[in-house]
């Protein structure tokens, strides 16, 4: 009888275990799902033609001319930078 009372009580236990187990494993599963998913939408927000897109629409575009800066020593202070056109300053607190 001892021996039978203890049979049906692991048996009982072991069962709760494997439904605890089966619970963690679903939600594992969903929480992947839910990262797997994540990824993806990030993934096509960082895509090339997203980030042109929105480059465009902040007016953002290709430089018309690049200008090489030549390699100087860092031993010596340079000039300041001198600018063709004009360029309004305008204060940070104004911005």
């Amino acid at each position: 009888m001892v021996a039978l009372t203890l049979t049906i009580v692991g048996s009982m236990y072991d069962a709760s275990r494997q439904i605890e187990i089966h619970q963690l494993q679903s939600q594992l599963l969903q929480d992947q799902s839910n990262y797997a998913e994540q990824v993806g939408t990030l993934t096509v927000m960082s895509a090339p033609s997203q980030i042109a897109t929105k480059a465009g629409a902040l007016h953002l575009v290709d430089p018309v001319s690049v200008t090489q800066v030549p390699s100087t020593s860092l031993d010596v202070p340079l000039p300041l930078p001198k600018f063709s056109g004009y360029a309004p300053a305008t204060s940070r607190t104004i911005r």
